[in-house]
């Protein structure tokens, strides 16, 4: 399967994902010539072009990791040629552009599409997934992370509030349903923060907390309440380890002592690919399965994808009323 990556920045981290999953990268598109040249010979890519049609022409998939603000055109220009694509997060810029790229996809059945969220392919959320769906299935999840690359509120030049999508999908993936109402708070001094809570349609709740932090990397816990139960996982990306640490994510019962393992410890080993990445040849592995006929497992929709957007736009009116509940 040929496939091209629109993007010089983080698009580099999608062609060792493809190549990862066995897929040959012919084509790469960025803005500027001399360094898309220049990316292209170093990452041995056959062709470089800032020309998204000659991109499209060239393979079967395409990749769109260019910044936010140009993805709904990119992925529109994917899908017209034909394509087969995979969006970066988030996968628009505006809840606008994430739906009509939804609707999009939909018109076009035979283009297999996803969004690049690497947390369902990492395996201690995906232990948590698993338990997360037995039963009695739980009513609460709280997330908390502290960032340094947040930035301050109203700063972003992106879509995702400072990698917040992410942590939104993982959470709609963990609970396994849509929000009906948002109610979001932010905060600049003294410290950035963000705060989004969001009901879902059951009446179970999602709480996120995201704060700007001085200490490098990304460093967050995600706790599961369920009847008697809990279930939580913490880490998040190291700079000093060169990569993602994470878990053992865990479980505790009421009749037991202490804490069950449902999955080891995942960190950067030698010798291996960095789990960050690996959840990108994951995602990668499974939209080829997909094109192949294979059954759609972990990665997100393009309806996913927008659901997340349309979260972020309730909770910008969210935030600017005051808090107020927004139906979504």
């Amino acid at each position: 399967m040929r496939v091209g990556v629109i993007g010089t920045n983080w698009g580099r981290m999608h062609v060792g994902a493809f190549r990862g999953a066995g897929a040959e990268v012919v084509a790469l598109c960025g803005q500027d010539r001399a360094k898309t040249a220049e990316v292209a010979a170093r990452e041995g890519i056959p062709l470089a072009t800032t020309d998204v049609a000659e991109l499209c022409a060239a393979c079967e998939v395409v990749v769109v990791a260019s910044p936010d603000r140009a993805h709904h055109a990119h992925v529109l220009a994917a899908l017209s040629a034909g394509r087969h694509v995979l969006c970066e997060k988030p996968l628009a810029f505006t809840a606008e552009e994430a739906l009509a790229l939804a609707r999009a996809a939909a018109e076009r059945p035979a283009s297999v599409c996803g969004v690049g969220f690497p947390y369902r392919q990492l395996p201690p959320f995906v232990a948590l997934r698993d338990w997360a769906q037995t039963w009695p299935r739980p009513t609460a999840l709280t997330v908390t992370v502290r960032s340094a690359f947040a930035h301050p509120p109203g700063s972003e030049a992106s879509g995702d509030w400072s990698g917040m999508s992410h942590l939104l999908d993982a959470a709609f993936w963990l609970m396994g349903e849509a929000p009906a109402w948002v109610e979001a708070t932010r905060q600049q001094l003294p410290l950035q923060r963000v705060a989004i809570a969001v009901g879902l349609a059951s009446g179970r709740q999602v709480t996120i907390t995201q704060a700007a932090s001085s200490e490098p990397g990304i460093h967050g816990i995600w706790v599961l309440f369920a009847e008697r139960r809990v279930a939580r996982v913490a880490g998040g990306y190291v700079p000093a380890l060169g990569g993602w640490q994470l878990g053992p994510a865990q479980v505790s019962f009421p009749a037991s002592e202490g804490w069950s393992t449902l999955s080891p410890p995942l960190g950067p080993v030698e010798g291996r690919r960095e789990p960050w990445a690996q959840a990108h040849v994951e995602n990668a592995r499974e939209l080829l399965a997909i094109i192949d006929g294979g059954e759609r497992v972990r990665l997100a929709t393009f309806e996913e994808g927008a659901r997340v957007q349309q979260a972020f736009a309730a909770a910008t009116v969210s935030a600017a009323e005051g808090g107020a509940r927004i139906q979504l």
